[in-house]
């Protein structure tokens, strides 16, 4: 039970993150916002993104490694984050 409710504490610290790079609290309530599409990332916000990411959790993710499509909405954010974190530990 506690690994579920930190998973839920990192989903919101990774929307956290989001709200404040894209500058709209909309991430946290709609899982499903097109972040490129309504132009609220772009390339140099998804580099802050990034940094933010590995400041938070340590985790590095290079512009390389990074699949824009993976990235379209929040919830692919965090889906894509917590399997990231699974395969570094």
């Amino acid at each position: 039970m506690s690994g579920r409710r930190w998973s839920i504490t990192r989903s919101a610290k990774v929307l956290q993150l989001v709200a404040s790079v894209a500058e709209t609290d909309e991430v946290r309530t709609n899982l499903e916002l097109p972040l490129y599409e309504c132009q609220l990332l772009d390339s140099i916000k998804t580099v802050e993104l990034m940094i933010g990411i590995e400041e938070e959790f340590g985790l590095k993710i290079s512009p390389a490694e990074f699949e824009r499509e993976k990235w379209e909405t929040p919830r692919k954010i965090i889906a894509d984050l917590e399997s990231r974190m699974q395969v570094k530990v």
